[in-house]
C-alpha cells in the first residue's frame, strides 16, 4: 500500500507541474492578478481552488469504485465533455466581465468574483477536477484495480490530488497576486494587467468550450 501511495502522490505532483499547469495556470493566474490583488489573497484563492480540485477528484474516485465499469462507459465521456462545457463558459464570463468593468471590483455586476469565500476559484477548481483528462483516466483506472473498498478509491483519489496540489502554480499564483498588488495604485498599470488577464480568460474559455463542442459532434 505504501508503494502505492507514493506512486499516487508523485503522479500527481509530476501532472501538477507538467499537463494541469498548461491549462490551470493561465486561468488562476489572470483570475489572481485582476481580483486577488495580494499575494495573501491570491494564496487563499490557490487553496481554495486545490481543495476543490481534490474534493472533484474523490467525487470521481469513489465513483469508479462504486461503479467499476464507470470510466469505460459512453455516458463518460458525454459528462466529461458537458463538464468541460460548462468550465469553459465559465470562464468565458469571468473574462468578459473583467474585460467590460474599468474596476471590476466596485461593480454590482461583477462584484460576486470578488467576494463570496473565493467560491469562483473553487468553482473552477472543482469544474476542473470534473473533467478528467487522459492522464487522469489511467491513474483512476490504477486506482480501481488497487482498491479493496470503496474508502480505498477515496483515500487513494485523496493522495493523488494532494500531489497535483504541491505544484509550482502556487508560486504563479502569488505571484499573479503580488503583480496586482503592485499596479493597484497606477491606473494605467492597472488597466493594462486587467485587459491582458480578461483576453487571456476570454481565450480560454473559447478554447474549451470549442473543444467541447468538437468533442460532441464527433
Amino acid at each position: 500500500m505504501r508503494e502505492s501511495l507514493y506512486y499516487l502522490f508523485l503522479s500527481g505532483l509530476v501532472l501538477g507541474s507538467g499537463p494541469c499547469l498548461g491549462t490551470c495556470a493561465p486561468i488562476l493566474m489572470s483570475f489572481a492578478a485582476s481580483y486577488r490583488v495580494s499575494i495573501k489573497g491570491a494564496l487563499f484563492a490557490y487553496l481554495y481552488f486545490s481543495l476543490a480540485k481534490i474534493t472533484a477528484y474523490m467525487l470521481i474516485g469513489a465513483l469508479s469504485g462504486f461503479f467499476s465499469g464507470l470510466l469505460r462507459s459512453s455516458s463518460f465521456n458525454l459528462y466529461a465533455n458537458a463538464v468541460e462545457l460548462i468550465m469553459g463558459v465559465f470562464v468565458l464570463f469571468i473574462g468578459i466581465v473583467t474585460f467590460i468593468f474599468k474596476d471590476p471590483l466596485k461593480s454590482k455586476y461583477c462584484n460576486f468574483l470578488h467576494k463570496g469565500n473565493f467560491r469562483n476559484a473553487g468553482v473552477i477548481g472543482f469544474l476542473t477536477g470534473l473533467s478528467p483528462c487522459l492522464p487522469l483516466i489511467g491513474i483512476l483506472n490504477y486506482i480501481i484495480i488497487i482498491s479493496r473498498s470503496f474508502l480505498d478509491s477515496i483515500f487513494y483519489s485523496f493522495v493523488f490530488g494532494l500531489g497535483t496540489s504541491v505544484s509550482c502554480l502556487f508560486l504563479l499564483t502569488g505571484l499573479s497576486g503580488k503583480i496586482g498588488e503592485l499596479v493597484a495604485s497606477n491606473r494605467l498599470s492597472k488597466n493594462l494587467v486587467r485587459f491582458i488577464s480578461s483576453i487571456i480568460l476570454v481565450g480560454i474559455g473559447f478554447i474549451i468550450i470549442f473543444k467541447a463542442l468538437s468533442t460532441f459532434t464527433k
